[in-house]
């Protein structure tokens, strides 16, 4: 509060001396720089003086003349802090008054007698869109007299310029100026065709910028010509034909909107279009006879016929040769060639055959037949298979040799021991896959051979001999055994010769 009284007392007591030095106006930028065409540039503004609750009145000049700009607030007040505040807004919208470049500024703070103005500010503007590009042409080449002549023009960019029309000896050329604030694409002018000859538009255009663009055409007035009206049947409308005149391009024409062409009397021309539009993917349109002569007025039609195309394939691809493929008539029968079941690959690789996918369709059998009523895919499906070569060097009865599907696990295996006696065991495998089991597996995803390592063993042998020499070692003691009993003494004549088995008896 003392702080307020003390300001109140020095505004009474010092009013003339500080409104000879004025208001401090000061201006900052609050959106990006450079602005583009067509955008809002905002700023800041900040009015200082020594006393609160003065009511500034804001002014902007330097900008071209017409501008669109405003401050919010307008009047504005100081404050406690003895400033006032405001913010201004100039809009480059309004073209051609901000051609790209810098524009320089102030701001004039008014209370009565004080006046303060800003030092001067910079609004710079930057071209938004391409340079100017500008075209003129005419909506056909040659007109009759009394024709309709449309003269389209077009303008990138806004600007101001003249259409200047001259023509043959004895015509007057006519120049029309205009001026846009926008671009511009279409009919700019018509005329009715008068005097015969050839004529020349000349289109000149600025961009009130320093872009500067021009542009000629021409076109033809003819006495006594004929019409030739040219229309396709079988073709689409949304699609067209290049249309050529003698070997010159003139345009194209659409599927369902015939063309007139004028030409004088007593010339002939040829008329050609495409042999071939092609429509949506897999799709075209075929005309055998696609040229025309003509001398007079007339009309002609060029006859098309739906073609599709038929894609034969395999996979993977190109296993095998195929037939087939091509463009065919709507309606036709087709149908692929009978593909092998079985192809041999790289080596180590063979590709067995598993079924034809129509239009991604499961088909039975080794070809396919079709109509054609739409564009159709024909893919021959192969399976990729590996071989597996088991190498043993002819021992142990390896099993599990050959091909495999890829990706799918193949087991193998050898007998061991082999042989008798003297004997071959397995020791490891190594190659494409490392185990000192007699039985494996790997997974197929490439051709792969694996060996059996084998060693020699004599352990049987061993046994054996030993089983024999104790054999005969056993054979050699029972003889000696028998060969100690010595030769008994024959018995008498007449008596009878027992044997007794038992314990012998004591004789008394």
């Amino acid at each position: 509060m003392g702080l307020f009284v003390a300001i109140i007392a020095i505004a009474f007591i010092l009013p003339p001396r500080v409104a000879a030095f004025g208001p401090v106006v000061t201006i900052t930028a609050t959106s990006s720089q450079p602005a583009p065409q067509g955008t809002l540039a905002t700023y800041s503004v900040d009015v200082a003086w020594g006393f609160p609750s003065v009511s500034f009145s804001l002014t902007l000049a330097g900008l071209p003349s017409g501008a669109a700009y405003s401050f919010s607030p307008n009047p504005t007040t100081t404050d406690l802090t003895l400033h006032a505040s405001s913010t201004l807004t100039i809009d480059t919208s309004s073209l051609p008054l901000y051609c790209p470049g810098s524009y320089s500024f102030t701001v004039t703070a008014t209370s009565g007698p004080n006046v303060g103005t800003s030092t001067p500010t910079a609004l710079t503007v930057a071209m938004v869109g391409s340079p100017l590009l500008v075209s003129v042409s005419t909506d056909k080449p040659t007109y009759r007299v009394g024709d309709t002549i449309s003269i389209f023009v077009t303008l990138t960019r806004p600007a101001e310029g003249t259409l200047q029309i001259t023509g043959p000896s004895g015509f007057s050329a006519i120049t029309y100026p205009f001026a846009t604030t926008r671009p511009i694409s279409g009919v700019a002018k018509k005329l009715t065709a008068g005097a015969i000859g050839t004529y020349t538009i000349s289109l000149a255009a600025d961009d009130y910028c320093g872009g500067f663009g021009s542009a000629q055409a021409s076109f033809a007035v003819n006495p006594n010509t004929y019409d030739v009206t040219i229309s396709l049947s079988g073709v689409p409308s949304q699609y067209s034909s290049t249309l050529q005149v003698d070997g010159q391009q003139q345009g194209t024409v659409q599927g369902s909107q015939p063309k007139t062409l004028s030409f004088p009397i007593g010339s002939s021309h040829t008329i050609m279009v495409d042999q071939y539009v092609a429509g949506e993917v897999g799709v075209r349109y075929y005309s055998s006879q696609n040229s025309w002569s003509v001398s007079s007025a007339d009309s002609h039609t060029f006859n098309y016929q739906t073609q599709y195309q038929f894609s034969v394939l395999t996979d993977p691809n190109g296993v095998t040769p195929t037939t087939g493929a091509g463009w065919y008539n709507e309606g036709a029968s087709v149908q692929t060639n009978q593909v092998p079941q079985t192809v041999q690959g790289p080596s180590g690789t063979q590709y067995v055959f598993k079924n034809w996918e129509l239009d991604g369709a499961a088909q039975s059998g080794s070809q396919v037949s079709v109509t054609m009523d739409k564009p159709h895919t024909a893919v021959a499906k192969y399976a990729t298979q590996y071989q597996l070569v088991i190498d043993s060097g002819g021992i142990g009865n390896p099993q599990g040799a050959g091909y495999y599907d890829a990706g799918t696990s193949a087991t193998f295996s050898v007998a061991s021991p082999v042989g008798f006696l003297v004997q071959q065991v397995f020791v490891r495998w190594e190659g494409d896959y490392a185990g000192t089991s007699p039985q494996g597996s790997v997974t197929m995803d490439k051709p792969k051979t694996v060996h059996a390592v084998w060693t020699t063993s004599y352990t049987q042998a061993y046994i054996a001999a030993g089983v024999l020499v104790v054999a005969i070692i056993a054979a050699a003691i029972l003889m000696m055994r028998r060969g100690k009993g010595g030769t008994k003494a024959k018995p008498s004549k007449g008596k009878r010769i027992g044997l007794r088995i038992g314990k012998p008896k004591t004789e008394t």
